[in-house]
């Protein structure tokens, strides 16, 4: 039998406690850049979304020949189009969250995949941290993603 110092292994309190105090003072610094990229990260998927549904819009209109119509309908738009005789819902874009305002308008999509009037829509979350978009929209049908401050033409 060996006899003498036993060495204990472990962390005291006050190591575990400067180590919590470490880690809490490096998530309140990070915690606002991580709120406004999910703000951020918030605009840009909805105005994604929103092209991606006008893009459809336009390619189902040259698909079946025949009008589509984008339809605001309360903070939805319905992609729609006629169906045997009756008007039926192909798509619908829902704004993700209830600080995004998109200005949603009304829009006929032509068989040629041109539109009835140039379209020129915010997507916004009113917040001065965070870019805001248009979705811009020419009779042609071309449509391209821009910073807010920049206005379509």
């Amino acid at each position: 039998m060996i006899v003498g110092k036993s060495k204990e292994q472990g962390v005291t309190l006050i190591e575990l406690l400067v180590c919590v105090a470490l880690v809490a003072v490096l998530a309140s610094l990070a915690m606002p850049s991580v709120i406004t990229y999910i703000k951020q990260d918030r605009v840009d998927s909805n105005v994604h979304t929103l092209n991606s549904v006008y893009q459809y819009a336009r390619s189902e209109a040259v698909k079946r020949e025949q009008t589509v119509k984008l339809v605001k309908q309360e903070s939805n738009w319905l992609v729609t189009t006629m169906v045997d005789g009756r008007e039926k819902t192909l798509r619908k874009f829902t704004i993700g969250h209830e600080s995004i305002y998109v200005d949603l308008v009304d829009r006929e999509v032509r068989s040629t995949g041109e539109l009835n009037f140039m379209s020129n829509i915010l997507v916004s979350d009113n917040d001065n941290s965070t870019r805001d978009y248009r979705l811009c929209i020419l009779r042609s049908g071309q449509s391209w993603v821009s910073e807010a401050a920049e206005n379509c033409a």
